[in-house]
Formats: structure tokens, sequence, C-alpha cells
């Protein structure tokens, strides 16, 4: 099984990708094959960003925690 790229890889590929459709030119098939690798990019970049998300909410509760046990000293 192949492991999923990291963001900035996955996020230049489907900028490739999008510039390359945008252009257009390509055959039905090629089409479809990009639209099905960018769909899964998309999916992967969401991933990652999700993932991100959920680290800076556990730092800032636990920011908010320290701070409101650092009141309770005072």
């Amino acid at each position: 099984m192949d492991e999923a790229p990291g963001y900035t890889d996955a996020l230049q590929r489907l900028e490739a990708i999008v510039a390359e459709l945008e252009r257009g030119g390509a055959d039905l098939e090629t089409t479809v094959k990009m639209f099905e690798e960018g769909t899964a990019l998309l999916r992967v970049c969401q991933s990652h960003l999700e993932d991100a998300e959920g680290r800076v909410r556990r730092l800032r509760l636990d920011e908010a925690e320290a701070e409101v046990e650092g009141s309770g000293d005072a």
C-alpha cells in the first residue's frame, strides 16, 4: 500500500492537475483519471488540515487549562 503524500506535495500535485484540466485538450479518459487523482489528493489535503486543526485545538486547550491552574495560585 502506498503512503499518502504530505500536505505540500499533495497540494502541489493538485494544483498541477487543476492547471492541466483548465488548459483542456486531454481526452475524456485522461481527464477522468486526472479528476479521480485530484479528488483523492483533495481528501489527503483535507485530512492533513483536520489533523493540524485538532493539534491546534489541543494546544489551545492545554494553554487555557494552564492559565486556569495558574490563576488559582494568586
